[in-house]
C-alpha cells in the first residue's frame, strides 16, 4: 500500500487539483518512478523531497511533515524485510523511540510479552509470504446473466462512485479517479510499475487482495495509454475498480491474492481492432458484474436513456463501443426500466427523468 509519505503527497496534490500525471511532468519524473517513491520502492533523496515541496508549493508545516514521513518511508525500505507487518513498528521505534517515556516503553514490552507468551529478547518475526496466483477459469461462450435488481444495484453504485469523480456529463479522468478513490477509500490503493509480477501472465492490470485491503497494479506504459484516452485501457482499469466495490469477499487475504486477470488486459494497444486481438472471456458472474460496473462507471446509466447512438456515447465518454452496445439494449427493456423506477422511487428520487 501507499506509504505515509505517499498518502500526504497524494492529499496535497488533490488539494491543488493536480493528478499524478500532471505532477510527474512538473517534477520531471516518470509516473512509474513517482509511484515507486510513494510506495516505498525507491529512496526519497533530499533533492527529490525538494522537488515535491516546490511542485506542491508546500507551507512550512507541510514541508516539515513531508520530510518526516519521507524519513520513515526510507527507513521501511531499508529494512531487511520491508514487506513484513512488523517493519513499521521497528522503524517507528528506531526513529521515535528516544522521544517516548520509559513508562511507554514498559507498556510496549508488556504488550509484546502478553501477546506472544515470550520475553521480548526472544521474539523472532516471520516474513509475509505471497500466495500463488489464482488459477484460470475455463472459458464459456455465453456471458453469465444477472437479475434485473442486481443490474439496477450495480448501475446505481457505479453512478454513486462516479459522482465523487466528475459530473454526469463529463468524461471520467481515470487517473484522477484512482487518485481520489485511493485517498478517500480505506483499504484501496493503486501502484504503477514498469513491469508487473510474472504471476499475472502478461496482463497489464490486476487487483491484489492483502492484509491492508486491495491494490490495483498497473503497468506504466498502459497506464499512460489509459490517461491518453485509449478506451480498452480505461475499461480494464474501471473493471478492476469494480472488484473493490463489488467483490471484497473474494479479495480477503493476508498474504496477497490476485483475482484471475482479464484476457482483455493482455492486449497491446496495437492489437485492438486487428485479428491479433485477444478476446475478452467473461465466464463467471463476478466478472460479468465487474464488466457491467466498468461500462456504467465510464458511461452513466442515465445517459443511455437519452437515445444517443452507441457510437456517440462511446466516443463522448471514452468507452469501447462494443460494451456500450451490449448495455444499450438493456435500457430499451420496459421491465428493467420499471425496476429502475421502483428503486429510485423507494430512494426518494422521484424527479428523475426516468419518470417523465
Amino acid at each position: 500500500m501507499r506509504s505515509a509519505f505517499g498518502r500526504l503527497a497524494q492529499e496535497l496534490r488533490l488539494k491543488r487539483d493536480m493528478n499524478q500525471k500532471e505532477f510527474s511532468e512538473l517534477v520531471g519524473l516518470s509516473i512509474s518512478h513517482v509511484s515507486n517513491l510513494e510506495h516505498q520502492r525507491a529512496h526519497l533523496s533530499d533533492d527529490t523531497i525538494g522537488k515535491y515541496i516546490a511542485a506542491l508549493d508546500c507551507t512550512g508545516d507541510e514541508a516539515h511533515e513531508l520530510r518526516t514521513r519521507a524519513g520513515f518511508s526510507n527507513g521501511i525500505r531499508e529494512e531487511r524485510n520491508p514487506a513484513s507487518p512488523n517493519a513499521p513498528l521497528r522503524v517507528m521505534l528506531d526513529q521515535f523511540g528516544d522521544s517516548i517515556s520509559e513508562t511507554a516503553r514498559r507498556d510496549i514490552q508488556r504488550i509484546l510479552e502478553r501477546e506472544t507468551g515470550q520475553q521480548v529478547s526472544q521474539l523472532r518475526f516471520s516474513s509475509n509470504k505471497r500466495a500463488a496466483a489464482v488459477g484460470k477459469q475455463k472459458s464459456r461462450s455465453k456471458r453469465p446473466s444477472m437479475s434485473a435488481t442486481r443490474f439496477v444495484d450495480i448501475s446505481l453504485l457505479a453512478e454513486d462512485v462516479r459522482s465523487g469523480i466528475c459530473s454526469e456529463m463529463d468524461r471520467v479522468d481515470i487517473g484522477l479517479a484512482l487518485e481520489r478513490l485511493s485517498l478517500v477509500r480505506k483499504g484501496f490503493d493503486y501502484e504503477v510499475s514498469d513491469r508487473l509480477p510474472v504471476e499475472l501472465d502478461g496482463a497489464f492490470a490486476a487487483i491484489l487482495g492483502h492484509l491492508e485491503g486491495h491494490t490495483i497494479l498497473v503497468e506504466a506504459g498502459r497506464f499512460q495509454s489509459a490517461l491518453n484516452g485509449v478506451h480498452f485501457a480505461r475499461h480494464v482499469l474501471a473493471h478492476e475498480i469494480a472488484h473493490h466495490f463489488l467483490h471484497p469477499e473474494l479479495l480477503k487475504s493476508e498474504v496477497g491474492l490476485y483475482l484471475p486477470v482479464q484476457q482483455l488486459a493482455k492486449n497491446t494497444t496495437s492489437a485492438i481492432k486487428t485479428e491479433r486481438q485477444i478476446e475478452q472471456v467473461v465466464d463467471t458472474i463476478e466478472e460479468a458484474e465487474a464488466e457491467c460496473f466498468a461500462t456504467l462507471f465510464l458511461v452513466p446509466w442515465s445517459a443511455f436513456l437519452k437515445g444517443t447512438e452507441p457510437r456517440y456515447l462511446a466516443s463522448d465518454y471514452g468507452e469501447q463501443q462494443g460494451e456500450v452496445e451490449r448495455y444499450y439494449r438493456f435500457f430499451r427493456n420496459d421491465a428493467l426500466l420499471d425496476a429502475f423506477r421502483q428503486r429510485l422511487w423507494e430512494a426518494g428520487r422521484r424527479k428523475h427523468p426516468i419518470f417523465d
